[in-house]
Formats: C-alpha cells, sequence, structure tokens
C-alpha cells in the first residue's frame, strides 16, 4: 500500500511538471517557427535556436559566469541587509504600538517611493560603486519584509494572548512561544516576496550605473544592437528568480512544520 501511495505521489509530481513545461514548450515550437519561415522580425525577435547559440557561446567565453557573479553578491549583501532590518523594525513597530503609530506613516509614505526612482539620488550620494547598488536592493528587500513582518505580529490569536496572561506567563515567554512562532508563516513570504524585489532591483540599478552584472549585460547588448544577447540576459533572470523562489518555498515549508 506504501509503495503504491509512493507512486501515485510521483506519478502526480511528474504530471504537474510535465502541465507546467507544457505552455513553454509549446509556445518555444511557435516562436522557432515562426522564425523559421520569417514571419518574425529577427532584428526584433531573434529566433530561440540564435538566443541559445549566444547563451552557449558566453558561457564559453566566461562572460555569464562574470555578470552573474557580480549580480548574486551584489543581491546576497543587499538581501541580507534588508531582511535583518526590516524583521528588526517590524517587530519594534509592531510590538510597540505607540512607536509604530508615530512613525508608521512615514515609513508609508516612504514606501510609496519607486525604489527604481531613488537610484540617482543614491548614486549621488554614495557614487556608481557597490554602495549604492547594495543599497538600493536593501531597500527593495527591506519593505516586503517590513510590512508582513507587522501584518504577522497583529495578526497573533489575541485569545492566546490572554491565555498567556491568565496562567501569568511572562513578556518574554509570550514573545518567543506565541507571537514569535505565529508570525513566522508571514515573515517568511515577507522575505520570499522580498528576495523577488532585490533580484528585480539589481537588474534595474546595473543597468542604469555598473560595468558587471547581468543589468549591465543587457543594457551593453542593447547598445551594441545584440538582441540575441539581450534575450539570453532576460532568460538567465527569469531562471535564476525561479530558483531562488524554489529555495525559498522549501525552506519557508521547513521552518513552518518546524514551528
Amino acid at each position: 500500500m506504501k509503495k503504491k501511495g509512493n507512486l501515485k505521489e510521483i506519478s502526480a509530481k511528474v504530471s504537474h511538471y510535465l502541465m507546467t513545461l507544457l505552455l513553454p514548450a509549446v509556445l518555444i515550437i511557435l516562436w522557432q517557427t515562426g522564425s523559421k519561415f520569417r514571419l518574425i522580425n529577427p532584428s526584433i525577435m531573434p529566433s530561440p535556436q540564435r538566443i541559445l547559440h549566444a547563451f552557449i557561446t558566453n558561457i564559453r567565453n566566461g562572460l555569464i559566469q562574470e555578470h552573474l557573479a557580480a549580480s548574486l553578491s551584489r543581491v546576497g549583501i543587499g538581501f541580507l541587509s534588508g531582511v535583518v532590518a526590516g524583521v528588526i523594525i517590524g517587530f519594534i513597530t509592531g510590538i510597540y504600538k505607540t512607536l509604530g503609530n508615530l512613525i508608521n506613516g512615514l515609513l508609508n509614505f516612504m514606501r510609496s517611493i519607486p525604489t527604481v526612482g531613488l537610484i540617482p539620488l543614491f548614486i549621488l550620494w554614495f557614487g556608481i560603486g557597490e554602495e549604492s547598488k547594495i543599497i538600493v536592493i536593501a531597500v527593495s528587500t527591506f519593505w516586503s519584509v517590513l510590512v508582513n513582518t507587522q501584518q504577522g505580529l497583529s495578526g497573533t490569536d489575541k485569545k492566546l494572548i490572554e491565555v498567556a496572561q491568565m496562567l501569568e506567563k511572562d513578556k518574554r515567554t509570550v514573545l518567543f512561544k506565541i507571537i514569535l512562532p505565529s508570525s513566522f508563516p508571514a515573515i517568511i513570504s515577507g522575505i520570499r516576496l522580498g528576495l523577488s524585489a532585490a533580484w528585480k532591483a539589481v537588474v534595474a540599478a546595473e543597468m542604469i550605473a555598473s560595468i558587471r552584472g547581468i543589468g549591465y549585460m543587457i543594457s551593453y547588448a542593447r547598445e551594441l544592437s545584440q538582441p540575441d544577447v539581450l534575450f539570453a540576459g532576460l532568460i538567465i533572470i527569469g531562471i535564476i528568480g525561479l530558483l531562488l523562489d524554489f529555495v525559498l518555498i522549501k525552506i519557508q515549508k521547513k521552518i513552518i512544520k518546524w514551528v
């Protein structure tokens, strides 16, 4: 019975992945067919075969690895900085309601400003080096983590807190045994959204001021009229974004089970 259950589970997963890949596969076939019969302008939309060739060529000469390593290192530092700041400020403003009411208006005002719009300001303040790009990534990450942390704390079941108070539990026990575990799912969701925002932010920052990174690779390909390299860069962004999100989903499931 157990083997049959495992086989059914494996079959369901395989079917799920096949269905997920079906539409992209059909679109690629149509795209390649349209390119072959000159139904698509190759100077605007290069064929999948040409994009694959550009991808392989840039892998062999090491350009993709160099640009990807630069982008990932920036994302790593900026993302972690944004997560730490978002969780800390989210907890402080979520637990201390008076302080939260005092500064939430300012935070909401700042959150409404697109991070991309702040890139010129950060370049003016911190130059075109790594600092400005890392700060852009950190700010992009910060807002999702902050908002979800605050929502997680405010969503804690009030009855559980009341029961803990009736049992005369101290504030530290209430915080670490009730409030923190119940807010974990929301915090992890905020971190997941923050990672997506960080990955988008690094590409935008690299397009404006950089000499390395996937964003620079895309911008430079546009200047040289190399749409195949440009599309290869966009595909890399999508693939890495999916992989990062997949890893975070797995971590989220493990943490929620543990909590």
